[in-house]
Formats: structure tokens, C-alpha cells, sequence
């Protein structure tokens, strides 16, 4: 049985509330970075024997959560979000560059983000802008490229990047922005991604925010050290961060 816990949103309450599973250090993270996060935890739990407890959802969520359980030792994300979050926090850890892609689905050959336009493409799927980074940033890049206007009545916004992948593959939509790591995720799924030009969107930095209070326990300094050793790097590299 898997010994990891990755918790819902909806659930994530009403589990702290009942203080399950207390000794483990839990991390959470926006829901786009789910993918590389679940791998770290598996090497981190193989390496050392010692657990973590994930829970991944948009940003406004997380910091939610946080606030409302105080069982939240570490959050990863872009540094802006935690700027805005009203969370105090002991020191962050760079974790690596977001990467903006457009991806589509099975059955359309897109070679241009600009191909969006095109009456071809009638359904866009885009994370919600006030909760994902991502969802920011392809709404930066829509504005940046001159594509918003043209684009507008295509788009079908959700909460959160693995949300739009989910439509990619079930087919729903046609194209949806996304990030790299979502997109090497469920390639094998889909029809392609491209990457959008950096220049038109704020880089998106993701680091480690460690929460006040954590910052000098053993184990959050144990799994703090894992994040730059050989497996975790590896695995950051393979989703393209």
C-alpha cells in the first residue's frame, strides 16, 4: 500500500482537523507541480524511510489551507503568490523556472501558438488568472502577442492547470496553456505543446517557501537538503524545470 498521502483539497481540512498522520512533515504546492513533487516524495521516503504528506490545489487554496490548518511546513510556488499570501516565511529555496506552453489535443498539428486564432480552433482552456500562475501568465501572453481580443470568446477558464490537461485528453477542448511539467506529464496523450515566447509573460520563479515556525525542524531541514541532492534534480530536470 502506498504509505504517501496526497490529500484532496475538499478533504484537506477536515484531515488536519482530525490530526491524522502528525508526524509527517507535509508540503503543498500548486497543482501544476503535482507530477515532480509526488516523484520527490517517493525518493525522499525510499532514501530516508521518513514520509510526506502532499496536498496540491491552486495557489488562493493552498494559502487557504495553510493559514487554516498550521500543519503546512513548506510551499512550493511562484515567489509573487507568497509575496501577496499574508503567510510569514522563514527563507525560500529555488527550485527551478516555470515554463509557459500551449498544448493541444488528438487529431489537431499546430505549429504556431499564433494558430490559436484561427476559426479551426474554437475552444481554449486557461487557468484562472486571480488563483494559478499559469493561468496569469497565458493571460500576460494573450495581451503581450495582441491574441486577447481575438481570442476572448474561445476561452473556457478553470481552476487550475491539471484541470485544463484533463480536458486536453479527454478531448473537450481543443488547446489549453499549461505548464511544461503538466505538458511532459500526459504527452503521451495528446497531440503536442509549444513552448510561448518568455518575453511575453512575468518569468515565473519557483521556489521552496519554508513557514515560519518549521524552519528548524529536523526533518523539514532533511527533506530541504533532499531538494538539491542528485534524485531531486534529476526529476526536476525531466519535467523541464
Amino acid at each position: 500500500m502506498n504509505k504517501h498521502i496526497y490529500i484532496p483539497l475538499l478533504l484537506l481540512f477536515s484531515l488536519f482537523s482530525l490530526n491524522l498522520r502528525a508526524e509527517n512533515i507535509t508540503i503543498a504546492a500548486g497543482a501544476g507541480y503535482k507530477r515532480p513533487l509526488v516523484d520527490i516524495a517517493n525518493e525522499y521516503e525510499k532514501k530516508t524511510g521518513k514520509h510526506i504528506d502532499a496536498v496540491f490545489g491552486n495557489m488562493h487554496q493552498i494559502i487557504s489551507q495553510t493559514k487554516m490548518s498550521g500543519n503546512v511546513s513548506v510551499i512550493f510556488g511562484d515567489k509573487t503568490f507568497f509575496d501577496q499570501s499574508g503567510i510569514n516565511f522563514s527563507g525560500y529555496y529555488p527550485v527551478g523556472n516555470g515554463n509557459l506552453v500551449l498544448a493541444w489535443r488528438k487529431g489537431l498539428h499546430v505549429t504556431s501558438i499564433e494558430e490559436i486564432r484561427n476559426k479551426e480552433i474554437t475552444r481554449i482552456g486557461i487557468p484562472d488568472a486571480n488563483k494559478a500562475v499559469y493561468g496569469r501568465a497565458a493571460t500576460e501572453y494573450l495581451k503581450n502577442s495582441g491574441s486577447s481580443s481575438i481570442v476572448a470568446q474561445k476561452l473556457i477558464t478553470v481552476a487550475t492547470v491539471p484541470q485544463v490537461s484533463a480536458y486536453l485528453v479527454s478531448g473537450e477542448i481543443d488547446c489549453g496553456f499549461i505548464n511544461i511539467t503538466d505538458a511532459i506529464g500526459i504527452q503521451d496523450k495528446i497531440g503536442g505543446y509549444l513552448a510561448a515566447d518568455k518575453s511575453l509573460y512575468t518569468p515565473i520563479l519557483i521556489q521552496g517557501g519554508v513557514v515560519s515556525g518549521f524552519e528548524n525542524q529536523p526533518d523539514v531541514k532533511t527533506f530541504l537538503k533532499f531538494l538539491y541532492e542528485k534524485e531531486s534534480m534529476a526529476i526536476l530536470r525531466h519535467y523541464g524545470i
